[in-house]
């Protein structure tokens, strides 16, 4: 396989996972080699990391074994891993890796003169008590790409990030003055001009007869870092498209308790009047050696301004998110300081873990006041006369239809204008209008508390009765509403006495759908017509 792959890479490891030199018994020296120290997972990406331990517990089963990896020192190059099992006759299992002929999705390679997936992830210097390296190890010139003669002699200092110079120059007069171990993350300058992030520990072996050095032990974390970096990358684009979006946000834990909520939030539950009450729970913990995160109002001042029922629709929808995990959307009614009424779209939104467990839900909370009124005032006219204010035809038959499914105890009383044909052919269609809204306002105040008024069209309208005990209560609310019409109309440019016809029609013991109950009205109506009195007739 080497004779086929001269350019492969070794890496040794022992029964534990460590990555250790190939050993001599092998004849493998003059061989490119992957690393000489740390775990081998942590050569992978972690997306591949699996790959790698199926093949390592196949290999000590099979013997040998084989998988696809790409390495975090060049994951845009796919690697062929063949995995050797050589513990019992050299004491080592030995990796042999090579890459192949597919590039990984992002088509990235190595650029540097090493390659990066030769290169070790951790090396060793020395240095005297100015900080000047006095020897360091083959890693440490692979790592950082210089040669010995660009190193020794040379103070680390001046290869360090400008921003992390004060934390290093800090670490160091430590080890010198106390002698403890001190640890720090810092970017180191390569010899390509680019930067490479590394922990560093030192230890002081100054005072140390036959040593008089401090030795500093460098492990590469670019990969972790640039990950972190994406991370912080995209949280900061979260928290940009999450600060700037139109609907407010709360986030609550398991125990109610506020998490986050963003500015737009505030705004809109009339922020103005909202002051912060103490700080988050998270950031009372974290203490007060770091930075605090905002401050949040609590979850009473800020749903301060929900009515009761809203306020009780939004307590049952966050009830059912955290303990059945039920995603809700309600809408609620608030009232702003100043009075005014809004109308909240509110959906919850469970947040689980992938076991199932939930740790608390997330609210989107969006102002819908514009287009509830828009709904409302369709609702309304799709309900309404628009002229009378009395339900429209469909309305007062559908409100008919649901009571008697609910009652037998229901009547109807059809009503009709005389002679408006009259009134709009000699005044015109604008006093015929004020007589409709005349007559419709005489009849909702002779009507009892519990009936419903409707206008069926032109001059006609219908009284829906309801809780009718007897013909002799139809007839009378009848004759109530027939003297209350019939009286003389003040018009603007006129004076008229109006006249209506009155029919009654209860239901009995036949079964009766809203239309036939109507119906019997009219034609009783009509009866009332041909007598010219305004005398209410009750149907046969």
């Amino acid at each position: 396989m080497l004779q086929e792959h001269p350019d492969a890479l070794l890496l040794a490891q022992t029964a534990d996972g460590l990555v250790v030199p190939p050993p001599q018994s092998l004849g493998l020296e003059h061989h490119p080699v992957l690393a000489t120290t740390g775990r081998t997972l942590d050569l992978c990406v972690a997306a591949d990391r699996m790959a790698a331990v199926n093949a390592w517990v196949d290999a000590k089963r099979e013997m040998a074994a084989e998988a696809r990896v790409r390495l975090c020192s060049d994951p845009g190059q796919w690697m062929s891993l063949h995995v050797f099992n050589l513990l019992d006759t050299h004491g080592v299992a030995l990796n042999v890796a090579w890459p192949t002929a597919e590039a990984a999705a992002d088509g990235r390679s190595s650029a540097i003169g090493v390659p990066f997936s030769a290169a070790p992830r951790f090396c060793t210097r020395k240095q005297d008590q100015e900080g000047n390296v006095v020897e360091c190890d083959q890693a440490y010139l692979q790592m950082f790409g210089y040669t010995a003669d660009e190193v020794i002699g040379k103070a680390t200092f001046q290869r360090v990030h400008p921003e992390d110079q004060a934390r290093v120059i800090e670490g160091w007069t430590t080890i010198v003055t106390t002698g403890r171990i001190q640890m720090f993350r810092v970017r180191m300058k390569r010899q390509d001009g680019s930067w490479l992030w590394v922990d560093t520990t030192l230890h002081n072996y100054l005072g140390d007869e036959g040593l008089g050095y401090v030795l500093a032990e460098c492990i590469d974390v670019s990969v972790e870092m640039a990950a972190q970096e994406a991370l912080q990358d995209r949280e900061e684009l979260l928290r940009n498209l999450i600060e700037e979006m139109p609907d407010g946000l709360l986030q609550l834990d398991s125990e109610r308790e506020v998490v986050y909520h963003n500015p737009r939030l505030l705004e809109i539950l009339n922020g103005s009047d909202i002051a912060v009450e103490g700080r988050s729970r998270r950031s009372e913990e974290i203490g007060a050696h770091v930075p605090r995160e905002p401050e949040v109002a609590t979850l009473r001042t800020l749903l301060k301004t929900l009515t009761d029922k809203g306020g009780y629709a939004f307590e049952t929808a966050v009830k059912q998110g955290l303990k059945e995990g039920v995603r809700r959307a309600v809408e609620v009614e608030a009232v702003t300081p100043s009075g005014q009424q809004q109308h909240l779209l509110m959906k919850v939104r469970p947040l689980q873990r992938d076991s199932g467990q939930v740790t608390g839900v997330i609210v989107s909370v969006l102002d819908v006041t514009d287009s509830a009124r828009q709904r409302q005032e369709l609702e309304r006219r799709a309900t309404f006369d628009v002229l009378t204010g009395a339900h429209n035809r469909s309305s007062i038959l559908e409100a008919l239809t649901r009571e008697l499914q609910q009652s037998n105890n229901t009547g109807v009383i059809y009503v009709d204008l005389d002679r408006f044909k009259a009134v709009n052919d000699s005044l015109g269609h604008a006093a015929g209008d004020e007589v409709l809204v005349e007559v419709a306002e005489r009849l909702k105040n002779a009507m009892r508390s519990n009936d419903e008024l409707g206008r069926l069209g032109g001059d006609e309208f219908l009284i829906l009765l309801r809780n009718v005990s007897g013909v002799e209560v139809a007839m009378s609310a009848a004759q109530r509403l027939s003297e209350s019409a019939c009286k003389t109309c003040e018009l603007s440019g006129a004076s008229l006495e109006l006249r209506v016809s009155i029919g009654v029609a209860c239901v009995d013991d036949r079964p009766v759908t809203a239309e036939e109950l109507v119906a019997r009205a009219d034609a009783a109506m009509y009866l009332s017509k041909d007598g010219r009195l305004g005398i209410p007739v009750l149907a046969a």
